[in-house]
């Protein structure tokens, strides 16, 4: 345990360590700022956008995956007989790299030949500049991002419906609930647990994503999806500001850590009201 404690800290603690010191040149001697690095960070109007764009980008694709993973996870636990085949589909999704999902993405939205604009056509819908338009550049990026981590959220969620005693689903029925007040009253409760795993997952994927991002839109147009990850990219590789890098990983991970300890603090207090 020892062991395994110091393989999965030392790169933390050498983040924060390192993002404490400063030098003048690369290669050159560092020297101790502490939390110099922080402060300008948080004076960078650029960087404070990144951390705006971010959190707008998190919440899009918890807004839009925890919705589509309840009703595929509903789905899915209908499935029965041959069409259990459709269970083990659900995780191919996940199986392509985030950089093969921005390519499929980049065609299936292309403003000429798309085939979601072909269908928005129908509707009177013409020519959608998906990757031009600052806000349709983010929902791209969203609805990328959503797809590619949907699997995780479905099989949680799936795994949860799939432990309600059916005794309490057949006793709803009794009572004359309907199938959407049985599912909001009776099996949702009851995967709390599962819910916010696969909330604390999602949220985790979204503000560490950067595979997707880069290749499907590059942090444009006008930066309207620079997120911390694509900061945090332009300063390790492209402005080789190693630790201002460091300084941005440990802000993300902060972040990860509120949001992490705020989904779970919910679910404990929900589950204790319950009981």
């Amino acid at each position: 345990m020892i062991v395994i404690a110091a393989l999965l800290m030392f790169p933390v603690l050498y983040a924060v360590w390192g993002s404490l010191f400063d030098t003048d040149a690369i290669g050159g001697p560092q020297h101790f700022v502490g939390l110099g690095q922080y402060v300008d960070l948080f004076q960078d109007p650029d960087f404070l956008w990144s951390v705006t764009r971010t959190l707008v980008f998190v919440s899009g694709v918890l807004i839009i995956g925890i919705p589509v993973g309840l009703i595929f996870a509903f789905a899915l636990s209908r499935a029965t007989g041959k069409l259990r085949f459709m269970r083990g589909l659900t995780i191919v999704p996940y199986l392509i790299s985030g950089i093969a999902t921005a390519v499929i993405f980049r065609l299936i939205l292309n403003r000429d030949f798309g085939q979601v604009n072909q269908v928005l056509g129908l509707f009177g819908i013409q020519d959608l500049a998906w990757f031009s338009n600052p806000t349709l550049a983010m929902l791209a990026s969203m609805l990328a991002q959503v797809w590619s981590d949907l699997p995780l959220v479905v099989l949680l969620l799936l795994g949860g419906l799939m432990t309600v005693d059916k005794e309490l689903l057949d006793a709803a029925d009794v009572d004359g609930a309907t199938g959407w007040k049985r599912a909001w009253r009776v099996s949702i409760p009851l995967i709390i647990p599962q819910l916010a795993l696969a909330t604390i997952l999602l949220s985790y994927q979204a503000l560490t994503s950067l595979g997707v991002i880069i290749a499907l839109t590059g942090g444009g147009p006008v930066d309207a999806t620079r997120t911390l990850p694509i900061a945090l990219y332009e300063a390790a590789f492209i402005d080789l500001e190693t630790n201002k890098a460091l300084a941005i990983v440990v802000v993300i991970l902060v972040f990860n850590s509120v949001l992490t300890l705020g989904y779970w603090g919910l679910s404990r207090r929900y589950d204790l009201e319950a009981a």
